[in-house]
């Protein structure tokens, strides 16, 4: 099968029209034999109604109240604002159809939330001659624009990273008589951040259009056609003849002088011609056979647009696997950035292996603070309520019994001028320990961190005695005497007395809880970390023994506060590792937090105990003075 495309002369087109034709045709000879050029200002001068124009330029995507420039030459520039939908327009701007025209449209900046564009340009030439249109500028890099002339041709282009392009186009319609239109689009886009992303900005939409002017309407208009050549030329008007032509006035050939040429490829003289063409349209077709289709125009135009597709698509294949390299790399690179973050921010700290190693027995020795203290206060308030079975349950025993102990354990023959070495009777077997430890509050309880203590067991070591003898002598009351068989309480007029007595026994309780909460925290606790706190000493400069000697074996409560709030931070090396990461040294100021708090709640105990020792001791004073004023009031009653 044969493809048999139509190709329809244009030979009629001038059948009814003959004599405009023929000045056409002649005048269209003349200009270019001889080589004429005219200038736009002369051809202007001469420029029919039918070849002046108006142009209007409408658009609409620009930043609400912003400015658009439009300019046409050196000294011809205008300006127009945009309402606050974006929209613009530039009216009534008057030109030569036929003369080639050149124009920049200046965009402003462009904006969305997450990116900004800078101003746009575009550079316009309308070349009626060839009935080319060139459309180049600036716009963002990776924009896009599309025009579309007259609605026949339509080319698009992606701009590049500098964000030039170039479009050319040819419409078939021609561009010399005024009436064409112009539509571009463009699209901006930004980059936005983390991650890199394209971001488009709202389309500009540009309309071109061109209306002729005329004066007057043809009675016969013509519809617009393509035409056959691409270059048309400057037609003056048809000259209208007479109907009726005068005879050619004879002359004298003698009488005639010759003239003379001043071209020599030019012969002047006047040629009159009459003549009818009538030609009827002509339809031709060719024929050609289907494997040679490649080789017709046709089919190379539609080789041409396969490969120009092609390129297009190869283009675009090759942007996107760019952007998707170009996330993919960002996604990688957040990755990466993160896992470095968190292998900076989880490095080992042996800081802070420090305090969680230290604490490890804290919150055991707390426990056996409170035993220990209720054992101690227990034992004061069974001497001074003279409990039966204790050393006190019988008046003259108690007393006797004391005097006993200090014979056998604490008395020093040296002492009293060397008085009391006929009155001294050590029966230990090692009496330097025990001299004067009865009295001896420095060395007994003030200066040990850690007391060999525990009250809350049935073993009674060498310092559980010298402490209860300490806190009796610095608490010592003779016992109260008939009230061992509790037959002086039961008398009626001794019955006040006895109330009396109570008062007393809960004011000494009050000071005996001090005692024992003192002597509690210094009690031997928990020895989960005793090995960790002698090291922190030994690193201070102390010896192995010494360690232990300062701390004892199981570290009391007391002694391994004193380790975490004083003694860690005297070592050079804990300053030395604040050169740490940042996440680290901020850990190390959470578990400096956390002891300080411990150590604040100690403090806040203390003030407790110290707040009802004085208000026991205010009370005291007040009921003495009371005693005296009823017993004033008694007198004067008297």
């Amino acid at each position: 099968m044969a493809y048999r495309p139509k190709i329809f002369g244009k030979i009629a087109a001038c059948k009814n029209t003959l004599t405009a034709c023929r000045a056409v045709v002649m005048t269209s000879v003349l200009l270019v034999a001889v080589g004429v050029n005219l200038p736009s200002s002369a051809l202007a001068s001469v420029t029919p109604d039918n070849q002046k124009a108006i142009i209007e330029i409408h658009g609409t995507g620009v930043s609400p109240l912003s400015k658009v420039a439009l300019s046409a030459g050196k000294g011809q520039a205008i300006q127009a604002q945009a309402d606050k939908n974006g929209n613009f327009v530039f009216t009534g701007l008057q030109y030569f159809s036929f003369v080639p025209l050149n124009l920049r449209i200046s965009l402003p900046d462009q904006s969305s939330e997450a990116v900004v564009v800078p101003r746009s340009v575009l550079d316009i030439a309308l070349d009626p001659y060839g009935s080319m249109v060139s459309v180049s500028g600036k716009i963002s890099p990776a924009g896009s624009i599309a025009i579309n002339i007259d609605g026949v041709e339509a080319n698009s282009q992606i701009a590049g990273q500098s964000g030039e392009f170039s479009i050319n186009a040819r419409t078939p319609l021609g561009l010399a008589d005024g009436t064409s239109s112009i539509m571009a689009s463009i699209i901006n886009v930004g980059e936005a951040c983390c991650p890199s992303t394209l971001v488009p900005v709202a389309p500009v939409q540009l309309l071109i259009s061109s209306i002729g002017v005329r004066h007057s309407s043809p009675t016969n208009p013509v519809l617009k056609k393509p035409p056959v050549q691409n270059a048309p030329s400057y037609m003056p008007p048809a000259q209208k003849q007479n109907q009726k032509e005068s005879p050619a006035l004879e002359k004298d050939p003698a009488k005639e002088k010759p003239k003379k040429s001043p071209a020599p490829y030019m012969v002047l003289g006047t040629v009159q011609d009459r003549f009818e063409l009538d030609i009827s349209d002509q339809t031709q077709a060719i024929s050609f056979p289907s494997s040679s289709y490649d080789s017709t125009w046709v089919g190379g135009m539609k080789k041409l647009t396969d490969m120009v597709r092609n390129a297009i698509v190869t283009r675009t294949l090759m942007i996107g696997a760019f952007i998707d390299g170009r996330a993919t790399n960002a996604a990688l690179g957040s990755v990466r950035k993160l896992n470095a973050q968190a292998m900076k921010d989880y490095q080992v700290s042996d800081t802070i292996c420090k305090f969680g190693t230290l604490t490890r027995s804290i919150a055991g020795s707390d426990t056996k603070v409170d035993v220990n203290k209720l054992a101690f206060n227990k034992i004061l308030l069974d001497r001074d309520s003279q409990v039966l079975h204790t050393m006190y349950g019988e008046s003259t025993r108690g007393m006797v019994e004391n005097l006993n102990d200090f014979k056998a354990k604490y008395c020093e023959g040296v002492d009293a001028n060397n008085g009391l070495s006929g009155y001294c009777n050590s029966t230990q077997s090692v009496p330097d320990k025990f001299f004067n430890r009865d009295v001896d509050y420095t060395r007994v309880f003030d200066l040990p961190l850690t007391l060999d203590v525990d009250y809350s067991d049935a073993t009674l070591t060498e310092q559980e005695q010298q402490l209860i003898s300490l806190f009796q002598n610095l608490s010592l009351r003779d016992p109260v005497y008939g009230l061992d068989n509790g037959k002086t309480a039961q008398k009626q007029d001794k019955t006040d007395d006895f109330q009396d007595l109570h008062q007393v026994l809960a004011a000494r309780q009050l000071v005996g809880n001090t005692f024992a909460n003192q002597v509690a925290m210094k009690a031997k606790g928990n020895g989960s970390s005793a090995t960790y706190m002698k090291n922190v000493l030994t690193k201070l400069g102390l010896g192995a023994a010494d360690a232990t000697k300062l701390i004892g074996d199981n570290p009391s409560y007391e002694a391994q506060m004193e380790i975490l709030t004083k003694k860690l931070y005297q070592d050079p090396a804990f300053y030395a590792n604040l050169y740490d990461t940042p996440a680290n040294v901020d850990r190390q100021k959470v578990a400096i937090t956390a002891v300080d708090l411990m150590q604040e709640r100690d403090f806040l105990g203390s003030l407790k105990r110290k707040e009802m020792l004085l208000s026991e001791l205010l009370e005291m004073k007040l009921r003495r003075r009371s005693e005296e004023l009823n017993q004033g009031a008694s007198a004067e009653g008297r």
